[in-house]
């Protein structure tokens, strides 16, 4: 019997060094999570003081301070005037009902429960549009001095005021206020933890997507808000975004610019008047389809119109010129004497047309001259005078000749100006409607 006691009380001192706990516990003591929940009463179903704000007095007001961390921006829907976020938010509070003393419990300093275990602040967001989505659940945790922390993911659409005047090429600013509009300011305050500095680092360092907009910066303002006269402490996130233009400049800007290129191409090139109406309107069809694609973009009602919008308009008019110009051109061609045309002939010197006709005489009529010359030689050497006759007609024919090509002269240098003019003037207009619409982009 003395043997086997002295086996036990072995066995029992071999088990009390396994529970000794080296952090200076007693060697008899085993500590779990659960004691600590015992302790504060966590576990029992009727525990009001940690489903209310957890103050001591009512008076006192309870610091809820925030941490905010974009992750992605999500997209942009120009339409609906919406913006879709991913972003962290991190809050921490005191609960005074929520202490004890590590030393207690093996140096346990931190406990990780289910959201529902105690009270935490509820807040909202002022311009979310849709169902929150948090994609995952919360799990705060609490230090033994009461200190609770509380993560959250959440995926929000929000509204924001796109200015879409500088489109593609444009910056855009959306506000996200954060408030907790279950208690107001008498109760518990919102404090942002974070300067613009640490928040701008955090969020650049974490943004995960690189598609069209670039995230630019956040600023952070904190306020009130009042409310059926009470006030309400407010933090709202200034999310700048630009956007990456290069997708639109090669679907939109691009293919426009070289349907107009191949516009003024046409118009001035040596086809015939049919086959440049019939490619002017091919050109101008195409550019209709892509005014489309850009409508499905924009919002359908602005009142500041995008610069994007106005170029389309541009070119539209300045094709639709081609089209008329060349119409005009074709009609002329058809009615040479056309009444504008008769009028400049009645303005020209008729000293001009007579040197005109002399010069092409002196051209194109030396044979005629000579033989005409030699009639006359005949005449004076016939007494009957038998060459009289064909002197005057050939005189005549002459004249005729003359007056005939002067006028085909004439009208090719009225039509090669009158074409010389709609090109200085379509190319004028078209450099003056590029130049501003570059000058509204970049400012």
């Amino acid at each position: 019997m003395a043997d086997l006691s002295a086996k036990v009380d072995k066995d029992n001192t071999n088990n009390n060094r396994t529970h000794f706990i080296s952090t200076g516990a007693a060697p008899e003591q085993l500590c779990k999570y659960d004691d600590v929940l015992q302790y504060l009463n966590i576990s029992s179903e009727k525990a009001p003081a940690l489903h209310t704000i957890p103050k001591e007095n009512w008076e006192e007001l309870l610091k809820v301070e925030i941490q905010f961390m974009l992750i992605s921006i999500l997209s942009v829907t120009e339409k609906l005037q919406t913006v879709t976020v991913y972003f962290l938010v991190t809050m921490k509070w005191k609960n005074v009902f929520v202490t004890w003393n590590p030393q207690d419990f093996c140096n346990i300093s931190k406990l990780v429960l289910p959201v529902d275990t105690f009270w935490s602040p509820y807040i909202i967001i002022y311009e979310q549009v849709d169902e929150e989505k948090s994609l995952s659940r919360p799990f705060p945790s609490i230090t033994h001095n009461g200190i609770v922390s509380k993560t959250q993911q959440q995926q929000v659409t929000i509204t924001c005021r796109l200015e879409m005047r500088q489109f593609p090429f444009d910056t855009q600013t959306c506000n996200m206020s954060i408030s907790s509009f279950m208690n107001s300011g008498i109760d518990i305050i919102l404090l942002s933890s974070q300067t613009t500095e640490e928040v701008n680092k955090q969020s650049q360092l974490h943004h995960l997507t690189n598609g069209e907009w670039k995230f630019m910066n956040i600023n952070i303002i904190q306020h009130t808000e009042s409310l059926e006269e009470e006030e309400f402490a407010v933090i709202t996130y200034e999310i700048s975004m630009k956007r990456r233009p290069i997708l639109y400049v090669l679907n939109l800007i691009f293919p426009t610019c070289a349907l107009y290129l191949l516009d003024m191409t046409i118009l001035f090139s040596a086809s015939s008047f049919g086959d440049k109406i019939s490619f002017q309107l091919s050109l101008i069809i195409g550019e209709s389809v892509l005014a489309l694609i850009l409508k499905d973009i924009l919002p359908t009602s602005s009142d500041d119109p995008p610069i994007i919008v106005m170029f389309f308009i541009g070119v539209f008019v300045l094709m639709i010129m081609g089209v008329l110009e060349t119409c005009l051109l074709m009609q002329l061609k058809k009615k040479p004497l056309h009444p504008f045309l008769k009028a400049m002939k009645l303005l020209r010197c008729h000293e001009q047309a007579r040197t005109t006709s002399r010069n092409l005489l002196s051209k194109q009529g030396d044979s005629l001259t000579e033989m005409a010359m030699r009639q006359e030689e005949r005449r004076d050497s016939n007494p009957l005078g038998k060459g009289n006759i064909e002197l005057p007609m050939l005189t005549g024919r002459i004249n005729e000749e003359g007056q005939r090509i002067g006028t085909q002269a004439e009208l090719q240098e009225y039509e090669s100006a009158l074409e010389k003019m709609f090109f200085c003037s379509h190319l004028l207009l078209s450099l003056l409607f590029i130049i501003i619409i570059i000058v509204q982009w970049s400012g």
